[in-house]
Formats: C-alpha cells, structure tokens, sequence
C-alpha cells in the first residue's frame, strides 16, 4: 500500500464549501409530514428495507430541526428492523443518526456505526464517514485519530483501489491527522510518523481500533458479535 504525504493547500475539516444551506423549518415541517404520510401509508406486505429507509429520511429531518429524541428513537427502530433482515449498511446509516441526534448513547451508536462498517463490506463511503466521525470526536493529539485515519485509507484501498477518489480522499485525513498530531510537513517525516506509530502494519492499527470503538460501546452491544463473526466464518468455509 502507498503512503504518499499530501501537502494541502486547505485543511479538509476546516474547509468552508461556501454553498451550506440552512433549510427553514417550514420546509423541514413539509418534508417531515410528507415522509411521515408515506411511513403511514405503507401497507403490512412493505419491505422492511422500505419501511428502514422512510424512518431514516424522518430521523434526518429531526436531526436537522434539533429534535434529538424523536430523531433517536425512528433510527433505533430503523436500525433493530435492519439488524433483523441483515441489512447492515442500513443498520450503519441508522447508527449515523442516532450518533447526529446527540443523545445520551450517540458514542456507543457511532461504535455500532465503526463496527458494522468495518465488519461488513459496505458502501466504503459510508465507512469513511463514521471513521471521520472518530477522528473529529478524538483530541487532536490523540493515536486514535492517527489509527481511525489509517483504516480509513486501508479500507478505501481494499474496496476501492488506490486510485479512487475516496481513497485519496482518506489519504487527505490520514496527513491532515498527521499534522494536527505530530505538525508533520513532508514526506520523510511523515513515513518516520507512520512508521512509529505502526500505521503501516493492519494487525496493528486495526487491533487498536477495535479496543477504541470497545471503549465507545461500553458492553452496551445492541448485535451478537460472536454470533456474527461465526456466521460469517461459517461463509467463507462454502
């Protein structure tokens, strides 16, 4: 895998598109009820994939009105629907939500998010943003910035190749943790940063990651892993 330092003009979190829209909360209310008709509409035979997708499409909009309850509670029944169908990248952006809603257990929904993501080969896109979401929760000078940003640009590189767009973009936020943590400025600094920090071996940085997303979840684990990674053993033995 290529690690390439990236000297940017702009941090990627202190960006500024210039384009942000604040909808009014009249065209937040017509959204809510349209979607909220469509959820009451939906007949007994509708998909559970239909219903989930309805539910976060509210839970969203209650996001963005700052109604963190309401929002919290259609994402965990949209997430324990998609965990019963095995629909896990449903169930990941059913985690965003709750962890955006900001509610007493956000941190241990963001676990499930990171979890979920990384277990299951999901949109890669969808993975990097909960990894994103790690790294920005994290102090600056934290390792596990470093370690989130790491998988990130692994995992784009697994599932995407190393010249996709996502993955540079993750290879973005692995220099740009590199300089909040360390104030690295070149190549040769950089490889010396990786290296001491052992970003360049999985093993390591994924083993590291997995104890960070346990301090997150706190036992408070809403799937059987166990169960999960036997069923998935199980596949790869067929």
């Amino acid at each position: 895998m290529g690690f390439k330092y990236l000297n940017k003009d702009q941090d990627i979190f202190d960006g500024d598109d210039g384009e942000d829209v604040y909808a009014n909360e009249e065209q937040l209310q017509s959204r809510l009820e349209y979607f909220e008709s469509q959820l009451s509409a939906l007949s007994e035979s509708a998909s559970a994939e239909e219903r989930i997708k309805i539910l976060l499409e509210i839970g969203r909009i209650q996001v963005e009105r700052y109604k963190g309850a309401d929002a919290w509670e259609k994402a965990f029944t949209a997430f324990n629907l998609a965990q019963e169908d095995e629909l896990w990248e449903l169930a990941v952006e059913a985690c965003d939500v709750m962890f955006l809603s900001e509610g007493p257990d956000a941190l241990v929904a963001l676990g499930h998010a990171l979890w979920l993501g990384i277990t299951f080969p999901i949109d890669p896109e969808i993975t990097v943003a909960m990894l994103q979401h790690l790294v920005e929760e994290s102090p600056e000078e934290a390792d596990t910035r470093a370690v989130a940003a790491a998988a990130a640009h692994y995992i784009t590189t697994l599932r995407c190749g190393e010249d996709d767009d996502l993955t540079f973009f993750a290879l973005q936020m692995l220099t740009s943790v590199a300089d909040k943590h360390s104030h690295i400025t070149d190549q040769s600094t950089f490889d010396i940063w990786r290296k001491t920090l052992e970003l360049d071996k999985p093993e390591v940085f994924l083993k590291k990651l997995s104890g960070a997303i346990d301090l997150l979840v706190e036992d408070k684990w809403w799937v059987d892993r166990d169960a999960i990674r036997a069923k998935l053993d199980a596949e790869k033995t067929h």
